[in-house]
């Protein structure tokens, strides 16, 4: 079997390996989003010459964003996923488009031959060449884990999260087979760690209530999908418990679309939230707590008092949330909650560094609202990840993508120290872009 890495090596963002065996798979084509243009993966001709088929593990751009090109440089396969991976991906493409048209290296037609193309295939199902198989990834909804069993057996976590959420069970655990992984190391430096859900669930609510206190808005950046519904449902079950004051949480961009599209797969949810929507009439999907700004200069939302806005995306890098912001700078009673990873060059990196003025469509924006972190990231952190491979039997070897150097070089380490405690004999390799391995 023959691995190429072709993004997501050494950096977070157009993930991209090409694996050759009996057959030929590319694991995701995405994008890496900078803020400031967008980067590629780097494929090809030879490797779309007799590619059998994609495997994509979840909806989000720097794994989806860059598929339609493939249809664009002749690729007339199949892309297999899961149905709400579809349904997400779908949505997030169409955005995309919206706001960066001038950055599409493909055309609209190209999006809808990749959406005609797509194989949906549910988790412990084999796709057509019964090569591929899905296991649930945790990380949001419809992730998954892509097994590959093509002369050598490979593992591809992709984004992947050992803990249940308020809406997903962790990542599915059983019999953990591969000679071949490929995971994760987003959160994989030495000083990776999180505290428990609960913990951090309760200093995010601490930190909204201080800031409603003083009369101020919290603003959350986030992603569209997974975080967003994450960090609705946490604000709306700590308000009907009487555990946060009651205020208007104002939902922007996609987040209240993508809000709808788990609602209509609410099958891949946790039981306890498919028995919440199917049997009462509180239904959390549908919260009166929720509310869309109802003006286009959004004034609705600022002229109250007190509010929450969860708007897109997450690293500031464009969207909603970066007007939000430039409204709020000024006012020391207003606060930036960021909840997840912050990529370098993005405004959320800069406001995590402490820079106190920005420079946005050509203005100098002073900051004065408070910046607070929270991580409640979709993402295991380095525990986890040295967990999960003590679990997998019959390694010999493991790539770390998906992570800034440092990060991937020291899980490469603390992995190199699991081998030598459990007396496994597997090899462990942080890929650099363009390499290629034989195993």
């Amino acid at each position: 079997m023959q691995l190429s890495f072709l993004g997501a090596a050494r950096e977070v963002g157009r993930s991209c390996i090409h694996v050759q065996g009996a057959h030929s798979f590319l694991l995701d084509c995405g994008v890496k989003l900078k803020g400031e243009g967008e980067e590629y993966p780097l494929l090809e001709p030879s490797h779309l010459r007799r590619l059998d088929k994609v495997a994509l593990s979840h909806a989000h751009l720097d794994h989806s964003g860059f598929l339609p090109a493939l249809y664009a440089k002749g690729y007339k396969g199949k892309v297999v996923c899961t149905k709400p991976t579809r349904d997400l991906t779908q949505l997030l493409l169409a955005d995309y488009a919206r706001l960066n048209p001038e950055l599409l290296p493909y055309s609209q037609q190209h999006t809808q031959h990749f959406l005609q193309n797509v194989e949906l295939l549910e988790y412990n199902e084999w796709d057509s060449l019964k090569a591929l198989q899905f296991r649930d990834a945790g990380h949001i909804l419809g992730s998954a884990m892509v097994e590959v069993s093509d002369q050598r057996k490979l593992l591809y976590t992709g984004d992947f999260c050992l803990r249940p959420s308020r809406l997903l069970e962790g990542a599915d655990m059983g019999n953990l087979q591969a000679d071949v992984l490929i995971m994760e190391g987003t959160y994989g430096g030495k000083q990776d760690t999180r505290r428990s859900s609960k913990e951090l669930a309760s200093k995010l609510v601490h930190s909204v209530q201080k800031t409603l206190d003083r009369g101020g808005k919290v603003l959350i950046p986030t992603f569209a999908i997974g975080r967003g519904q994450e960090v609705l449902f946490l604000l709306e079950s700590y308000m009907r418990s009487g555990h946060l004051e009651k205020v208007p949480i104002f939902m922007d961009g996609m987040v209240k679309t993508a809000l709808r599209v788990y609602r209509h797969n609410a099958l891949y949810l946790k039981d306890e939230v498919k028995r919440r929507i199917l049997t009462s009439e509180d239904d959390p999907f549908k919260s009166p707590l929720y509310l869309l700004p109802s003006t286009k200069d959004k004034r609705d939302v600022f002229e109250k008092e007190k509010a929450i806005i969860v708007a897109p995306s997450g690293m500031l890098s464009g969207g909603p949330a970066l007007g939000y912001l430039k409204a709020l700078a000024g006012d020391r009673k207003n606060k930036v909650l960021l909840t997840g990873y912050q990529a370098e060059s993005t405004v959320g990196r800069q406001l995590v560094e402490g820079k106190r003025a920005l420079e946005l469509e050509g203005e100098t924006i002073p900051l004065k609202l408070e910046v607070e972190e929270v991580h409640l990231s979709a993402h295991s952190d380095r525990l986890e990840l040295l967990e999960f491979v003590r679990r997998v039997q019959g390694l010999q070897h493991v790539f770390i993508v998906h992570g800034e150097e440092s990060k991937c070089l020291e899980l490469k380490e603390g992995l190199e120290n699991v081998a030598r405690k459990q007396k496994r004999p597997f090899e462990v390799h942080v890929p650099k872009l363009e390499e290629t391995f034989k195993v």
